[in-house]
């Protein structure tokens, strides 16, 4: 019988076909959106794919290029990229209800981020949204403190670590294991350290 290899699937067509005309195949992209889309197609064709080398850890997330780093977040939180991948005016996309997201590929992101993220939430008109990153300052969550208290803007920073955990920690629900949404309707917890 032979196997079908498609060394840069893409959105999987040739899998697809592949599958549907009853041939083994292979499908290979670098891009863990692609491989996410492919997986999508083939569940609906009723094939049972297997995904090998899509980021699992804080270490591959660190790795993958920026635009598929702000992919992964926007999927893991039921969200939307934004339709501008630059001069997004700093929303890099939208959480399943309309909050904006903005996505730092970096650790200890501080308040300036903050900063520009409320400027970018009062230009769209939204008072609730969510910033992720690897890890935040003092200085970020303070921030986030005084907007909520002074500006009226309910910001949640949230880690990588958060979304790769799933535990129920600062208002994240797990959602059928694969992937996390945060909750927004209520207080953002300030953390002392």
């Amino acid at each position: 019988m032979d196997i079908i290899l498609d060394p840069f699937c893409g959105c999987g067509t040739a899998i697809v076909v592949a599958h549907k005309l009853g041939r083994r195949w292979i499908g290979i992209d670098v891009s863990p959106t692609a491989c996410d889309l492919m997986e999508t197609r083939m569940r609906k064709i009723g094939a049972k794919p297997v995904l090998v080398g899509m980021p699992m850890t804080e270490d591959d997330l660190r790795k993958i290029q920026p635009f598929e780093f702000q992919n992964w977040v926007c999927k893991r939180l039921f969200g939307r990229i934004s339709k501008r991948k630059s001069s997004d005016m700093g929303i890099d996309g939208y959480t399943f209800e309309g909050h904006p997201i903005q996505v730092k590929q970096s650790d200890n992101v501080g308040r300036n981020v903050v900063d520009n993220f409320e400027t970018a939430m009062r230009r769209a008109k939204k008072n609730i949204g969510v910033i992720v990153a690897f890890s935040f300052s003092k200085g970020a969550y303070e921030e986030i403190a005084r907007a909520k208290l002074h500006g009226n803007l309910d910001i949640r920073a949230i880690t990588i670590k958060e979304l790769l955990k799933g535990n129920q920690q600062r208002g994240l629900n797990s959602l059928g294991g694969k992937a996390y949404v945060p909750t927004l309707d209520s207080s953002t917890d300030v953390p002392t350290t």
